[in-house]
């Protein structure tokens, strides 16, 4: 039985918050949605409002093609320090590997747990 109080929500969602920019991906990410993710994050990191980059891809289960390629050119962004990714299942883990493999950063990495992933960021 599913709590009241506590729902999941199928979308999508970006923010930034003590220089981090934060994305949760919990809906099918297509090329327009890609593409609305990539604006708001690249806009935090071009006025140097974040220099470091959380992804949530816990609840995630779908990248198309093409909004795999715009996420490769927003990971090259120079002013990027460090990307942390946590959750997901093995899927997407797989598609996100090959994300950050064209990417050919060595600052992303995956993580278990969203603290895990942020005590890395600020180390």
């Amino acid at each position: 039985m599913v709590d009241q109080n506590t729902q999941k929500t199928n979308i999508n969602d970006v923010w930034c918050k003590d220089g981090i920019v934060h994305y949760v991906i919990a809906a099918p990410v297509n090329e327009e949605e890609a593409i609305r993710l990539d604006t708001v994050g690249e806009e935090f990191i071009n006025k140097g409002e974040a220099s470091f980059v959380l992804i949530d891809i816990e609840q995630s289960q779908e990248f198309s093609s093409v909004a795999r390629k715009i996420w490769v050119k927003f990971l090259q962004n120079q002013k990027i320090k460090k990307t942390a990714i946590f959750g997901g299942n093995v899927f997407v883990r797989t598609l996100a590997s090959f994300v950050i493999a064209a990417a050919g950063k060595a600052n992303i990495k995956f993580f278990e747990t969203e603290q895990q992933a942020l005590d890395w960021l600020r180390s």
